[in-house]
């Protein structure tokens, strides 16, 4: 039973959609593949509308609507679009309705839905929002140019409501004095006021340092004296290394041939002064190193001009010299030149930078 009271159902619908299309003259200027195109939009768009899948539905009205141009499939979409919150559009789909000539022989439905619409329009006309824009700060005779959410605005409407749909808006203005921006919520009926100040902007975002220089001058990246820095404690380290397991060698050899790191009278004084030699070296080594290392590690996080900078400009030559004699100094060159050394009792690096 249950079955049977669904296919009447479905049956009393399309009949009713069957109505509704067939009766005027753009059913009868559509092709068959349109009108059933049409009848299957309007359905697909019911069922959609009763999943509360607005936004579907509204495909397939306007699909119908397109197709027939008649008041029935014209008052399903402005119906779903209220229902999805677009007053404004809803209300702009009326007036085309408003548009369309009434004929003298047009069917009960489609006179019920021109009635239909009118009380929509009366329903809805009181929840549309507006936003009434104003704009400071621009030049005299500097006429901003004001969008919202994209959409230019006519210079006439500056200062005076604007019909907006309920929800979030951004406000722009934009003049040959800067630029402004606002982002504004509204709700049903509401009306707000939105003021906006033109601030000039560089258009840059970069800041400059004092003296010219650009803040990005300055990089962290490896530079010469870094390289420099952990060269020589490289350099260091290996010293240190070798010179210390040396050191080692001699000390274990002393120690079979003089007790308590004392030689008597002919025993192997020299490998003691070598092994003490050694030791001292070692220690300088690793200082080296460890000094090697800080300047490293301190050059990368002060960070350097990169190489690719220009030079800071010349001062300006004489206006009373004569060009053929005045020449540019050459540009400086960063050269790093280092060199280990290690000396009995002493080590270390030198260099330029």
């Amino acid at each position: 039973m249950a079955s049977r009271r669904a296919r009447l159902s479905m049956t009393a619908t399309t009949l009713a959609t069957a109505t509704l299309l067939s009766a005027s003259g753009a059913w009868a200027q559509a092709s068959a593949a349109d009108r059933e195109t049409a009848r299957s939009m309007m359905q697909e768009g019911r069922d959609l509308r009763d999943k509360n899948d607005l936004k579907g539905a509204l495909a397939r009205f306007k699909a119908a609507d397109d197709i027939m141009h008649v008041p029935t499939t014209t008052l399903e979409v402005a119906r779903t679009q209220a229902s999805m919150g677009l007053l404004v559009e809803a209300l702009d789909t009326i007036a085309a309705l408003r548009k369309s000539a009434e004929k003298p022989d047009d069917p009960q439905p489609f006179k019920d839905a021109r009635a239909k619409a009118e009380d929509l329009d009366t329903q809805i006309e009181g929840k549309v929002p507006s936003l009434t824009i104003s704009v400071a700060g621009a030049a005299e005779g500097d006429s901003p140019a004001i969008s919202i959410d994209g959409a230019s605005l006519p210079s006439a409407v500056a200062g005076l409501p604007r019909k907006v749909d309920p929800g979030h808006h951004v406000v722009t203005a934009h003049a040959g004095s800067g630029d402004a921006k606002q982002e504004v919520d509204v709700a049903e009926g509401e009306k707000k006021d939105v003021a906006l100040t033109l601030a000039a902007s560089d258009g840059k975002g970069d800041e400059t340092a004092p003296g010219g220089e650009g803040v990005k001058d300055i990089v962290h990246s490896p530079g010469g004296l870094t390289y420099a820095g952990f060269i020589g404690g490289g350099v260091g380290l290996i010293a240190g290394t070798v010179t210390g397991l040396m050191s080692l060698s001699k000390a274990s050899t002393v120690k079979d041939e003089c007790k308590n790191m004392v030689c008597l009278p002919g025993q192997q004084t020299s490998d003691l002064n070598s092994g003490n030699t050694l030791a001292t070296l070692s220690t300088v080594s690793f200082a080296v190193a460890a000094a090697g290392a800080g300047v490293a590690i301190v050059s990368l996080i002060v960070g350097h001009k990169p190489s690719g900078a220009a030079p800071a400009s010349a001062p300006p030559a004489d206006p009373d010299a004569n060009p053929s004699e005045t020449t540019a100094p050459p540009a400086s060159e960063s050269r790093v030149h280092v060199t280990p050394w290690i000396g009995a009792g002493s080590a270390g690096v030198f260099g330029t930078f």
